[in-house]
Formats: structure tokens, C-alpha cells, sequence
């Protein structure tokens, strides 16, 4: 542990779970006004198009006409994101990695409850058309799985450490190094 109280990384939860709630919306809101459902233009040519898309469904169009459930699940998982953030991270890239989560679970859950379908419009056209809170979701889960991987943990293993005695030199030889009196290679 590198002597980081939880709460500290408070703040970066917060910041990254707001900041992607609102780029999230921002985005979406843009695309609802500015593009009729079912258009596509692109915006790197042969790469990202935007297409508009309502989903009802879950990720990849699974669950379709599930809303109450998605609704019901997305609750759930903000509580527990709030729970965490509540306790405080001892790692700094949990606390982003969480952030990220909670605003991606917060954006779709908004447009389930305003509009009972989630607004996609970033189309890879050999993956399905998704929005900014499913990228945010994605990464956040693939920087937990990261962090997890390379040895990090939720909770910061505390470092066992022992302290050796400093006693002065001229209780071991008159004032020389130690090292000098019992090396038999001198």
C-alpha cells in the first residue's frame, strides 16, 4: 500500500463517472437531433460511421423487450458502483476503471427510463452499433480485468516490512565499520 487513505481516490471516481454520464448524453442528445433514426454517414470513411439506433435490448441486442429487467439491473449495478465509490479505492485505476462504469450503467439507464430504448450511433460495421456508456462499460470492466491480472487488488495488500535495529558502530568495534572488524577476506 503505498500509504493512500481510499477516500483519496474518491475524486477520480467521481470526476471520471460524471464526466462520462455527460459526454455520454451529450453525445447521444446530438445524434437524436442532429441524424433521423436509421441514417448513416461516416465519419472516418471505410472505418466509424455514425448510423442513429434505438436499442431495447442489452448489449448486442440480447434481451430485446426486457426493459423493466435492464432497468431493474442497471439500478442495482449503480448502487453498487455508488457502494464502492462510498468505501473508496486504495488504486487509482480501480477507482477510474469503476468511474467509467458507473457512468456508462447511469447513461443507458436514463435512456431506458426517458425513452424505453438505449440511442447507439457508433457503427464499426463488423460489430454492432453502440454508444459512448457501452465503450465506457467495456473499458472500465477490461481495466479491472487488467489491473487484476497484473497483481493489482481492490484492496491494497499491506507491505510487510521489518525494521532492523541501527545500533552505533563503536559497539561493534571501536567506532569502525562492522564490516571491516568480521570480514575474513581483509
Amino acid at each position: 500500500m503505498n500509504g493512500l487513505k481510499p477516500s483519496r481516490h474518491r475524486r477520480w471516481f467521481l470526476a471520471v463517472a460524471v464526466l462520462t454520464f455527460i459526454a455520454d448524453q451529450v453525445s447521444k442528445e446530438w445524434v437524436r437531433i442532429a441524424l433521423p433514426k436509421g441514417s448513416s454517414v461516416p465519419l472516418v470513411p471505410g472505418v466509424i460511421f455514425l448510423t442513429h439506433t434505438e436499442n431495447v435490448g442489452a448489449a448486442f441486442g440480447l434481451l430485446p423487450n426486457a426493459t423493466s429487467l435492464l432497468i431493474f439491473t442497471a439500478l442495482i449495478a449503480c448502487a453498487l458502483f455508488l457502494w464502492m465509490g462510498r468505501q473508496g479505492f486504495h488504486r487509482r485505476l480501480f477507482a477510474i476503471a469503476c468511474g467509467m462504469m458507473l457512468g456508462g450503467a447511469a447513461g443507458n439507464l436514463l435512456d431506458r427510463l426517458r425513452f424505453g430504448a438505449v440511442t447507439d450511433f457508433l457503427d464499426l460495421r463488423f460489430w454492432p452499433v453502440f454508444n459512448l456508456a457501452d465503450a465506457a462499460l467495456t473499458c472500465g470492466a477490461l481495466l479491472l480485468l487488467w489491473g487484476s491480472w497484473r497483481g493489482d487488488e481492490l484492496e491494497s495488500r499491506p507491505k510487510v516490512s521489518i525494521a532492523l535495529e541501527e545500533r552505533p558502530s563503536k559497539e561493534l568495534g571501536g567506532g569502525m565499520d562492522a564490516t571491516a572488524e568480521t570480514d575474513d577476506r581483509r
